[in-house]
């Protein structure tokens, strides 16, 4: 049935698959089915394996080791499989044991050809056994020394040159084998390590028998896990051996360090071709490493692209690090915000040799800079509306805090009380109340501070140049996380409003008082009516001819008083005015003749000299009265 399935629709994927697919019989291990792959991986052409049993192309050494991985239901091993031109190879091989219905059981194999990865594994280990076997047996004194401590992590077997056994120095300080007339200057090549990174020192070290050694110390500063170390390595001057394995083990173990970072890494070497990438840049970019050593500068923004050619170019003149934000192009088509720091890689005589640069994504704090920008313009935009409002608006406004000293006051305030804002600010707002309202005004202002409800009230207020003005106000408290921090006040300057309505009520007084002198007026014209009947009558009497003189000076005068009071009854009567466009002159000719005849009963005589004027809005009535009014005054005050 296994090979049935094989040979129809799935017949494709067997015969084009990269992996060897396998069939044995399980009892006797022969093949029953090989598919194309064993070409290409061994060598056989399928044809030739059909019947054959599977453990003649098995390594003689993985033979028993297969045999009892076979009895289980399926697994998976790694071993080496003989090649037709007669050489092995690896292979990773997985087996299934497939139970069919009426036929024997089957041994389905998958295997994949992993040779060129174990040969690079077998060749790690035994690169690590290499490294490992020349620290153990090298000459010269190796060992890894905190950085800020200087006690020993680790020491190498040569140690034994001092006299020192393996692990006996762990957690001692290096300086303690350092000569004491050399630990001045070991203390200062150290601090020279921790900033250039590296460096070398020749010292005397003391052995552990007290005697003395001549030591060329070759250092580098490392950065772990755990924080920073020197990895020291020492030899005598009288015997020197290079020491270029360990360094290369250092850089080793500075690789795993970088590659593990989450932050990315790229180095530049002199011309700017990028010949490293972190791992960390797949995260990051998208990108594999292999990807972003082939772009070179073609990821940065072309609008950031110079700025970062400027900066690194300017750092690599100055032999000073580098700190940059550019835009990067992600492997998903838009760019993204990076912060990049790194150091010039410079050579023994100080010469440019790279560039290496680790960044990281900085795109949310870039989006939080950019709302926070725009949040701050939205902000001054409405403090500069709500500004104008405060400027604008016709009532004093100021704010206080808790000590009742002014901390703002709007422009309305200035104009009105005549200080400036800086006289003003600062300054306990009762030093511009009347000194009789001060009491009162401190009442309001604590209860308002205090969050209770506070009445509009009315005080006066002191100007600058001594005049008062009083304003009728309105506040509440300013809040600030929920606590009071001041109160803000609305004045409405009100002083010439209480002056027309004193004045108001003063004319309301005189019309009362007029009402009441008309009423009393009345009643006298009435008994002087009377009198001035009867007086006539007497002087139409010829027994009285003789008193004709006294009678019409009465009458006379009854007229006269008569007249006095007609004329106070007109100013104390609500009148309705009618006003029209009139032309003036007009009614001055038409009341000549009438002020002409006045004139020549006193023996005077009026000159009427008109000039052009315009038509106004004028109740004849009143005018034509105010005219006679005035021209019979004018007559009676001019002399004869």
């Amino acid at each position: 049935m296994l090979l049935d399935i094989l040979k129809s629709g799935y017949n494709f994927i067997a015969e084009y698959s990269t992996e060897m697919i396998d069939v044995f019989d399980r009892e006797s291990l022969t093949c029953i089915y090989a598919s194309p792959a064993n070409y290409r991986i061994l060598g056989y052409k399928p044809e030739t394996l059909i019947g054959r049993h599977f453990l003649e192309l098995v390594h003689p050494e993985e033979l028993e080791v297969l045999r009892d991985f076979l009895n289980q239901e399926k697994g998976a091993v790694e071993l080496r499989l003989r090649k037709k031109e007669g050489y092995y190879v690896w292979v990773e091989m997985n087996w299934y044991i497939i139970q069919q219905a009426g036929e024997p059981d089957c041994v389905l194999i998958v295997t994949r050809d992993i040779h060129e990865r174990k040969q690079a594994e077998l060749s790690q280990q035994l690169s690590e056994k290499r490294y490992r076997l020349i620290s153990d047996n090298a000459r010269d004194l190796i060992c890894i020394v905190d950085a800020n401590s200087f006690k020993y992590i680790y020491t190498s077997p040569s140690y034994s040159l001092l006299d020192y056994s393996e692990g006996e120095l762990l957690g001692q300080s290096f300086i303690d084998l350092i000569h004491q007339d050399d630990k001045p200057m070991a203390f200062h090549k150290l601090e020279d390590w921790k900033n250039q990174g590296w460096g070398s020192y020749k010292c005397r070290a003391i052995k552990k028998d007290g005697t003395l050694i001549w030591f060329d110390s070759l250092g580098k500063l490392i950065e772990t896990p755990t924080g920073l170390e020197f990895i020291i390595i020492s030899r005598d001057i009288t015997e020197s051996k290079q020491v270029e394995e360990a360094l290369r083990s250092s850089e080793e173990r500075l690789r795993e360090i970088t590659d593990n970072m989450l932050d990315g890494i790229i180095l530049l070497n002199w011309d700017g071709i990028i010949n490293y990438a972190s791992p960390s840049c797949k995260n990051l970019l998208g990108y594999s490493p292999k990807a972003i050593m082939a772009t070179s500068l073609d990821l940065v923004h072309p609008g950031d692209r110079w700025q970062f050619i400027r900066v690194i170019n300017q750092a690599i003149k100055k032999r000073s690090p580098v700190r940059l934000e550019f835009r990067c192009l992600h492997a998903k088509g838009d760019y993204i915000w990076l912060e990049a720091v790194g150091n010039i890689l410079t050579d023994n005589n100080n010469h440019y040799k790279g560039l290496v640069l680790a960044f990281r994504d900085i795109e949310a704090r870039k989006q939080a800079e950019q709302k926070a920008v725009e949040n701050e313009s939205r902000l001054i935009e409405q403090y500069n509306c709500l500004n104008t409002l405060i400027n604008k608006m016709n009532e004093f406004c100021y704010t206080y805090d808790e000590n009742y000293n002014i901390t703002f006051v709007n422009k309305r305030t200035t104009e009105g009380t005549g200080y400036s804002q800086k006289e003003m600010i600062g300054r306990c707002i009762f030093d511009f109340v009347h000194p009789d309202d001060r009491e009162r005004v401190r009442s309001f202002a604590e209860q308002r501070l205090k969050d209770l409800d506070v009445d509009r009230c009315e005080h006066r207020l002191i100007c600058k140049n001594g005049q008062e003005l009083l304003v009728h106000i309105k506040g509440s408290p300013l809040f600030n996380n929920g606590k009071i921090t001041g109160a803000i006040i609305l004045c409405d300057d009100i002083t010439e409003y209480k002056k027309l309505q004193s004045e108001m009520t003063r004319l309301d007084q005189m019309h009362t008082i007029g009402e009441i002198a008309a009423g009393i007026a009345h009643e006298i014209r009435n008994p002087m009516t009377t009198v001035n009947g009867f007086l006539q009558l007497l002087l139409k009497d010829e027994d009285f001819n003789d008193k004709r003189e006294y009678l019409e000076i009465m009458i006379e005068e009854l007229n006269r008083a008569n007249g006095i009071i007609g004329e106070f009854l007109n100013l104390a009567r609500h009148k309705i005015v009618d006003l029209k466009a009139c032309q003036i002159n007009q009614i001055v000719r038409s009341l000549a003749p009438l002020l002409q005849a006045d004139a020549f009963l006193s023996d005077r005589t009026i000159i009427l000299k008109l000039e052009d004027v315009p038509d106004l809005l004028l109740d004849v009535k009143e005018i034509r009265q105010l005219i006679i009014n005035l021209v019979r005054n004018a007559l009676e005050a001019t002399p004869c």
